[in-house]
């Protein structure tokens, strides 16, 4: 039988995915790794009329993204994801990335909820369906998802869930936050560095066609970013360049 606890996929970096200076940008990455994560779930029968039966969805809570060599447009990488079981209220799931050589790049390490699509709410006692997932019972790897909150921020604009930000939940993708928390820093800093890492914190989803504004302040590692719609914060994010 087929060990489906780990999904691996091998790519090659497209020059889409990739900034002005022909690094991999966040959002492009974060984008590969959902796409693996969902071939992964149809690959064990987590689909939409998977979902739509058992009434639960994943959403992503947080995460993390840190490289230890951001990598270039055309080179050849390695991703293999690994979920893990339910431990209260919330599954991990780790993304490791390697070269063609087999050295590690980075990785990225990401919390989700079980929720109730109707109702919108949490479950926290997954449903007899999803406690029989070929997920890992521990997943090793693990990342610092803190958030450092400056004292001051700056008002940068507004960002909005564009109609080719959204998913099919109808509502701003979570990758697409990584690009707006990007496009927050100053671009004379960009051009010097990529973003080596990167965590987000997921509060209040928007909803396509809604804005927000877009707020920044610089912390001891690098760069704070959060939205704010209708009084409540959207997300909140810190980059390291």
């Amino acid at each position: 039988m087929q060990d489906l606890s780990t999904y691996t996929r091998t790519l090659q970096i497209k020059d889409t995915d990739c900034d002005l200076n022909g690094y991999l940008m966040p959002g492009a990455f974060l984008r590969m790794v959902q796409q693996l994560s969902t071939d992964h779930c149809e690959a064990i029968g987590l689909n939409q009329e998977f979902y739509e039966k058992n009434q639960g969805i994943f959403l992503m809570a947080k995460m993390a993204l840190q490289w230890e060599r951001v990598p270039h447009c055309g080179e050849i990488i390695t991703l293999t994801t690994m979920p893990e079981n339910c431990k209260r209220a919330t599954y991990k799931r780790v993304t490791t990335v390697q070269d063609e050589q087999g050295n590690a790049l980075g990785l990225t390490d990401s919390r989700w909820v079980l929720v109730d699509p109707q109702a919108r709410r949490i479950i926290r006692r997954p449903p007899e369906a999803f406690q029989s997932l070929p997920f890992g019972d521990d997943v090793d790897y693990q990342l610092d998802m803190t958030i450092e909150r400056p004292q001051e921020v700056e008002q940068v604009g507004q960002a909005a869930a564009y109609y080719t930000f959204c998913d099919i939940n109808g509502h701003l993708n979570n990758t697409r936050y990584a690009d707006i928390a990007c496009d927050a820093l100053p671009l004379e800093q960009l051009r010097q560095s990529p973003v080596r890492r990167i965590s987000i914190s997921y509060h209040n989803e928007v909803p396509a066609g809604e804005h927000f504004q877009v707020q920044r302040g610089s912390t001891q590692n690098g760069w704070y970013v959060s939205g704010t719609r209708e009084g409540k914060c959207c997300f909140e994010a810190e980059l390291t360049l």
